[in-house]
């Protein structure tokens, strides 16, 4: 039996033999046609694809990494201005919300209980933690410090306070951060006991060498004080003797037992 050529690659091949360039001009327009097919598939069908595996591959990535132990810790203040629910975005954020109404004292404890409620369920407020509430003043030393963000356990948070380091532990529900019960306390031994009885105020015993001055200032007199007379030194001449009074009449003669002298008998 005759086999005979095939008109088609007969006259292809031909028409490349008889020239290298010929050859060369047509592996470049089958390879620039293979790179335009491949386009084309690509924008109708690859762009949807390559976003799907991309997905899948990010959803399979987060569930298989651990959660990235660097946390953004937070001060005191910059919690004051969060909304009830901007607190739970991070354990750090909760943590410090839950320090700062637990430590507060001036709240009634209907407020101090519903405020608690936003980072924790109510039913962990018992009576035990409502009695370790402080009655003094507690102050918030510095920034919250996260301790362990991987686990079962939760998220630890740890807060140092004027009477000890406050620790809580978190964990991540429905997208919001909880602290888990029991809730953490701080140790109230540390305070001063609050003062029961009002103080007296200190008297001082007047001097003993000043007298005693009333509550009322008396001024001075503007008066001067008569100056002390001075005593007169002692007089110096005899003081003088007066003669008798003369009596009249007569001048008796004495009697004299004995003559005077030169007298005749």
């Amino acid at each position: 039996m005759r086999h005979t050529a095939n008109p088609i690659t007969t006259a292809i091949r031909s028409w490349a033999l008889r020239s290298p360039a010929r050859l060369a001009l047509g592996l470049l327009i089958i390879v620039v046609a293979l790179v335009a097919i491949r386009g084309v598939i690509t924008a109708v069908t690859g762009g949807t694809v390559s976003s799907a595996t991309e997905t899948v591959a990010a959803d399979s990535a987060s569930s298989t990494t651990p959660a990235p132990s660097a946390v953004a810790e937070v001060t005191e203040s910059e919690v004051l201005g969060l909304s009830s629910t901007s607190v739970t975005d991070t354990p750090a954020r909760a943590a410090m919300f839950y320090a700062h109404v637990f430590l507060d004292t001036a709240a009634t404890p209907t407020q101090w209980t519903v405020r608690l409620s936003t980072v924790t369920d109510p039913g962990n407020i018992t009576d035990r933690i409502a009695g370790a509430r402080p009655t003094a003043p507690v102050t918030i030393l510095g920034p919250t410090r996260t301790t362990r963000t991987s686990g079962e356990a939760g998220t630890r948070v740890a807060i140092d306070t004027s009477a000890g380091t406050l620790t809580a532990t978190l964990t991540e529900t429905d997208d919001r951060w909880q602290l888990k019960s029991p809730l953490p306390t701080i140790d109230l031994t540390a305070l001063p006991a609050p003062s029961t009885t009002t103080p007296r105020p200190a008297t001082t015993p007047p001097s003993p060498s000043r007298p005693a001055t009333t509550s009322a200032s008396v001024l001075p007199s503007t008066t001067p004080a008569p100056a002390p007379a001075i005593p007169s030194p002692p007089s110096t001449q005899p003081a003088p003797t007066f003669a008798p009074a003369p009596v009249p009449g007569p001048i008796p003669i004495p009697d004299l037992d004995t003559p005077l002298p030169g007298a005749r008998p």
